[in-house]
């Protein structure tokens, strides 16, 4: 198992581990996972090789390594890293090569981190699946017959076979917290707006947000302080007591259609906080349940109004991902408009939920990864559509209020599939999500295992 990022930079630093050594455990769990679950749309095992030679004779200067230094990540290939295709898995922007890095891929460097690669992703992020993609689905790591989920289904796989111990996702509806739950790991979903988009292909710009993923909450801890800038003392804050802290278990809309296993491992959950010191209690957000059609309206028409030009080419487009760019076509500015003012009453109806609690818990997704090549689930007695919304039931919802959110593994199914449960709080409050995630890790061990 890998060490912690923490644990890590601490080995880095005494000279127990060398930074080629992390890369080439990386590359050689790459190529043998790769046939088994399509993890990734491209490798730079060259390039990677060579910025970890000059990172270890850094070190042997005395240089600062930083606190990712020697880290081996992978960025969804939205990301843009110089001189490397940006193809979004799809055809149509096949042979697009980045002239600088992305943001976010500029504070990973710079904080030492070495990109051994790009993840393959749902085509142009628009799915939930990762079963539609130019490279091929991306494979869950805990049954290659299963969806990873998606968008950032490859990100996910890389980071539950421990191929890297952070990966960059992009969450607009789920996309970071449907793979995260599917596979088994920790995804954050930050406050809208908090980190930068910059050289990150777009889906839906007024609610697209970049995370990180990692098969434990203190690596996505230290991944968001250096994506984010924070210091070094800001992880520590995410570490502590969680006595008196308010949890609420989401009923109404986020029980129903969801399966029992589910829900019994969200309770599960529940108790296991309460019992770590928080105080716990139900609520009901009341009529939401027109919150994944709002998020649709919104969604489909501004990835439309930017890759709407692509409808040129259709044989470019996967048939799904031309129907929802053509159905974004057809939304009217009055449909938009109307969605928009929606979006924020369901915003202020979480708000008030945060009145009287710190942190909402409730499902990730309303089902374990479904089999790759299936349509629909039966769900609650009902069959639910996979690829139209049923994998970001629950997550469109909490996209459209801009919260940040962190997915986390809750259970396992009968099948031995993970189980994965939200944790929504306050804009800007990743830091207390963190620390429910942590303290509700030190008391399970659903992240300790890993997939064979």
């Amino acid at each position: 198992m890998l060490r912690t990022l923490t644990e890590t930079a601490q080995e880095l630093r005494e000279r127990r581990v060398s930074p080629v050594e992390l890369v080439e455990g990386a590359l050689d769990r790459a190529s043998r996972w790769q046939p088994v679950i399509n993890a990734f749309s491209q490798v730079h095992a060259e390039e990677a090789l060579r910025e970890a030679s000059r990172q270890a004779d850094a070190l042997a200067r005395g240089e600062d390594p930083g606190p990712l230094a020697g880290v081996p990540v992978a960025v969804k290939d939205l990301f843009d890293v110089a001189g490397w295709e940006t193809s979004g898995s799809s055809l149509a922007y096949r042979g697009s090569v980045a002239r600088a890095d992305a943001e976010a891929v500029t504070r990973l460097r710079r904080a030492g981190a070495i990109l051994i690669g790009k993840t393959n992703q749902h085509e142009l992020a628009c799915g939930g699946t990762n079963s539609v993609s130019a490279h091929g689905p991306a494979r869950n790591p805990w049954d290659p017959a299963r969806i990873t989920g998606g968008s950032s289904g490859g990100s996910a796989a890389a980071a539950a076979a421990r191929i890297v111990p952070l990966a960059l996702g992009t969450d607009t509806g789920g996309s970071i917290r449907i793979p995260a739950s599917f596979c088994g790991v920790a995804g954050l979903k930050p406050t809208y707006g908090l980190l930068p988009t910059d050289g990150v292909m777009p889906l839906a710009p007024s609610l697209d947000t970049v995370g990180a993923l990692g098969a434990r909450v203190e690596d996505v801890a230290l991944g968001h302080a250096v994506l984010a800038g924070l210091g070094a003392g800001w992880v520590e804050t995410t570490t502590g007591s969680i006595a008196g802290i308010r949890v609420a278990i989401l009923g109404g809309f986020f029980e129903k259609r969801v399966d029992a296993q589910v829900l019994e491992a969200v309770g599960s959950a529940a108790a296991e906080l309460e019992r770590s010191g928080a105080e716990v209690r139900s609520m009901d957000p009341g009529a939401v349940e027109d919150a994944p059609d709002v998020w649709s309206i919104l969604t489909m028409s501004e990835f439309a109004a930017g890759h709407g030009r692509l409808l040129r080419r259709p044989e470019t487009l996967y048939p799904m991902t031309r129907g929802s760019m053509e159905w974004g076509m057809q939304r009217t500015a009055v449909d938009y408009l109307h969605a928009r003012e929606r979006a924020r009453a369901i915003r202020d109806a979480f708000l008030r939920l945060l009145d009287e609690a710190d942190v909402l818990l409730a499902p990730a997704t309303i089902f374990p990864a479904p089999p790759h090549g299936a349509d629909e689930v039966e769900v609650a007695g009902d069959l639910v559509g996979i690829h139209r919304g049923g994998a970001g039931w629950l997550t469109r919802p909490i996209s459209l209020t801009g919260l940040p959110a962190l997915s986390l593994p809750v259970g396992r199914s009968r099948e031995g599939l993970p189980l994965g449960g939200q944790l929504v709080a306050r804009d800007g409050e990743e830091a207390l999500l963190l620390r429910v995630g942590l303290a509700y890790q030190r008391a399970t061990d659903h992240h300790v295992a890993a997939p064979t």
